[in-house]
């Protein structure tokens, strides 16, 4: 198509890092393009895209958009020592697998480091085939990126989910 898609940030807010997800990318591309830029991984299943097929918010599903999360290296404090399912339960908005996927990707690229040296982070917002939440951190021991899964009522202090500070924004389409 000659669409040209334009991405707005909803705020230009120095303290939230905004990520365009676009129709087309997936947990399995992701993962592919880190691996490429020479990020390590350990990945609890080989086909992130089939272990894990539902999320809160998906492209290819609602179409593109913007969303904001809190520009911190650990996962938001406040959401310690609660599991995905009390989550939910209170309209909690938390990061899916590709979000939080392509939020590691950008940040490493921007600073060579990684997120979450220090806390898990709960991708709230997504679910595997099993019912299970996936979590992704850094494994500063073994200098590897993990994505493993919790069960949904799992909660510990390190357990985190990231809240999205801003809904997702449409993408305009344009010319």
């Amino acid at each position: 198509s000659d669409e040209i898609r334009k991405l707005e940030l909803p705020t230009r807010d120095p303290l939230v890092w905004w990520l365009p997800i676009v129709r087309g990318i997936t947990s399995n591309k992701i993962v592919a393009g880190m691996r490429n830029l020479g990020v390590d991984l350990w990945l609890y299943a080989d086909d992130l895209d089939v272990a894990v097929p539902t999320h809160d918010r998906h492209p290819d599903r609602d179409g593109s958009y913007v969303i904001g999360f809190r520009r911190k290296i650990k996962a938001d404090e406040e959401n310690k020592n609660k599991s995905a399912n009390e989550l939910k339960k209170w309209g909690h908005k938390g990061i899916t697998l590709p979000e939080r996927l392509f939020l590691e990707a950008g940040f490493f690229v921007a600073t060579g480091r990684h997120l979450d040296v220090s806390s898990d982070t709960l991708c709230a917002g997504s679910r595997d085939s099993d019912g299970n939440v996936p979590v992704v951190f850094w494994g500063s021991g073994s200098r590897k990126v993990y994505v493993h899964w919790c069960g949904p009522d799992s909660s510990h202090g390190v357990l985190r989910s990231r809240s999205a500070v801003s809904l997702p924004a449409k993408v305009a389409i344009g010319d």
